[in-house]
C-alpha cells in the first residue's frame, strides 16, 4: 500500500496535469488544485513509516546497461522536500484561483504549474540519475513558460535567459552523470553511494555547476532577480519557495548522501552568495526584487549548512529549507496582494497599509520574522544551528560572515515591511484584493509561527532523515 501512495503522489499530478489542457475552465482550475491536494495527501500517508526508519523503493521500468531505470526511492530526505514542494504548490494554486482569473492563457498556466509540481516530486524520489535529470528539465521547461506567461517581448527575453542559464548548468550536470556512468557502470544512487574512483572531483564539479545554476547561487544567480518581477506572483511563490531549492536537494542527495563529498570553498561560496544577495536586497526598491535577492541570500545559508556534511549542519539546512519555503511563499503572495491593491511594487511609493489591512500586515510580518530569524519563529533555530555547526568545524570567519548576512537580512526585511505597511497611508483607486489572496498570506504566516512554537515536533522528520544518512 505504501508503494501505491508513493507512485500515486507522482503520477496523479503528472498525468492529471495534462487533463488541464482539455477540461473547461470551471473544472480545470479546481482540478489542478485537487490533483496537487491529492498528491499532498498521499505523501502524508508515508510519514509514519519513514519516521520509523523505513525506506521505500519501487522499480517500475529498467533498461539493459543499467544506465536508466524508472525507479523511485523514498527516505527522510525525499519526503521532507516532497511535502514542502506539494504544500507550497497547493497554496499557490489556491491563491491562483482568484489572482489569475482575469488573465488569458490560463489553460497553459494551470497545466504548467501542475506539471512543474509533479516534476519536483519526481526529482525528490528519483533513484536513477537520468530519471532525476529528466524531471529536472521538465521543471526547467515549465519555469520558462511560466516566467514568460505575460508574453511581452521583454518578458519573453527574460524567460529565455532564465531557461538558457539553468539549461547551461544542467548540461554540465548531464556531462558529469555521463562520466560517472563511464567510471561506475551504473547511475543508481543506491549503488553509487560511497563509490570512489579517479577524477571524481572533476565529475562532481560538473554536477555542482548544474546545482548552483538551478539554485541561483553566485555567480549564476542573475536570472532570478530578473525573472521574479515579470512572473505572476503565485509562480514567484513556487519559483523561490521550491523551484530554486530543488538544486539544494540535488546537492544534499548527490554530494552529501551519495558521495560524501564537499569542499571548503563551497562554504566560502555559500556565505559570500548569502552576503551579496543580502546586500543587493538592501539597495532595491522593487518588492519582488528585494524578495528575489533575499532568496539568493537564504539559499546560500541553506547550502552552508548542507556543505558542512555534519549532522547539525544538515539538520539545520533541512529545517531552514522548510522555514524559508513557507515564509518566502508568504512574502511573494503578499507582494501580489500589494501590487493588486496599489498597482505598484515600488516601496518608496507605498505605505500605511497596516491601517487599512492589519490582518494582512500581521500575516506578512510573521513571514518577515521567520526569514529574519527572530525567536520564537523556526528561522531562529535554523540559523543558530547553521552558525553553531560552522563554528564547531572551525570555520570562524565563515560563521562571522553568516552572522553579518543575518543582520543584513533583518535590515532589508524591516525596510521592506516599513515601506509597505508603516507611515502615511497611500491613496489608491484600485479595488481591494479578495479575501482568498489575503487568507493565503495570513495562513502561511501562521504556519511560519507554528513551526517555531512546535519546533520539537517539526524536527521529527528532518531528524530521522539525518539519522538515516549517518547510520
Amino acid at each position: 500500500m505504501l508503494t501505491f501512495f508513493l507512485m500515486a503522489a507522482i503520477f496523479v499530478p503528472l498525468i492529471g496535469s495534462f487533463l488541464c489542457l482539455v477540461f473547461p475552465k470551471k473544472v480545470r482550475d479546481w482540478w489542478s488544485v485537487g490533483i496537487i491536494a491529492a498528491s499532498f495527501l498521499f505523501l502524508l500517508f508515508l510519514i509514519g513509516s519513514i519516521l520509523n526508519g523505513k525506506v521505500l523503493q519501487v522499480d517500475i521500468l529498467s533498461t539493459p546497461g543499467n544506465y536508466f531505470a524508472f525507479s523511485l526511492f523514498a527516505d527522510g530526505i525525499s519526503l521532507v522536500f516532497a511535502l514542502i514542494f506539494s504544500f507550497i504548490g497547493l497554496v499557490a494554486l489556491v491563491y491562483s484561483l482568484s489572482y489569475m482569473k482575469d488573465y488569458e492563457n490560463q489553460r497553459e498556466y494551470y497545466f504548467m504549474t501542475s506539471l512543474m509540481i509533479a516534476s519536483l516530486l519526481g526529482i525528490s524520489f528519483s533513484r536513477n540519475l537520468i530519471l532525476f535529470y529528466i524531471f529536472w528539465e521538465i521543471a526547467a521547461l515549465a519555469t520558462w513558460r511560466l516566467v514568460g506567461f505575460y508574453r511581452e517581448e521583454r518578458i519573453v527575453w527574460i524567460a529565455d535567459k532564465t531557461f538558457l542559464m539553468t539549461f547551461l548548468g544542467s548540461s554540465f550536470m548531464l556531462m558529469g552523470f555521463t562520466l560517472l556512468y563511464v567510471k561506475s557502470g551504473t547511475l543508481d544512487i543506491v549503488q553509487l553511494r560511497g563509490f570512489t574512483t579517479d577524477n571524481l572531483n572533476v565529475i562532481f564539479f560538473l554536477i555542482f555547476l548544474g546545482i548552483i545554476a538551478k539554485s541561483a547561487i553566485l555567480p549564476i544567480h542573475t536570472w532570478l532577480s530578473d525573472a521574479h518581477p515579470v512572473a505572476p506572483s503565485p509562480m514567484s511563490a513556487i519559483l523561490s519557495g521550491v523551484e530554486v531549492e530543488v538544486g539544494l536537494l540535488g546537492f544534499l542527495r548527490i554530494f552529501a548522501w551519495m558521495g560524501g563529498i564537499s569542499w571548503n570553498w563551497i562554504l566560502s561560496l555559500a556565505v559570500i552568495s548569502s552576503l551579496i544577495g543580502a546586500g543587493a536586497a538592501l539597495l532595491e526598491k522593487d518588492i519582488k526584487k528585494i524578495i528575489a535577492y533575499s532568496t539568493v541570500s537564504q539559499v546560500g545559508y541553506i547550502l552552508l549548512g548542507f556543505a558542512l556534511l555534519k549532522e547539525i549542519g544538515i539538520l539545520a539546512g533541512l529545517l531552514y529549507f522548510m522555514v524559508h519555503a513557507i515564509a518566502k511563499a508568504g512574502l511573494f503572495l503578499g507582494a501580489g496582494v500589494v501590487e493588486r491593491r496599489y498597482g505598484t511594487r515600488d516601496i518608496t511609493r507605498l505605505g500605511g497599509l497596516m491601517k487599512t489591512s492589519p490582518v494582512f500586515g500581521i500575516g506578512f510580518l510573521f513571514s518577515v520574522f521567520s526569514i529574519a530569524g527572530l525567536p520564537p519563529f523556526g528561522g531562529f533555530y535554523a540559523k543558530l544551528m547553521v552558525v553553531m555547526g560552522t563554528v564547531q568545524e572551525g570555520h570562524f570567519w565563515v560563521a562571522t560572515l553568516a552572522i553579518v548576512a543575518a543582520v543584513f537580512t533583518l535590515l532589508y526585511l524591516f525596510r521592506l515591511f516599513n515601506g509597505i505597511f508603516m507611515g502615511k497611508e497611500v491613496k489608491t483607486s484600485q479595488t481591494k484584493p479578495g479575501r482568498l489572496l489575503v487568507g493565503c498570506v495570513v495562513f502561511l504566516g501562521i504556519i511560519s509561527l507554528a513551526i517555531g512554537i512546535f519546533i520539537g515536533q517539526v524536527l521529527g522528520l528532518p531528524a530521522q532523515a539525518v539519522a538515516q544518512m549517518f547510520k
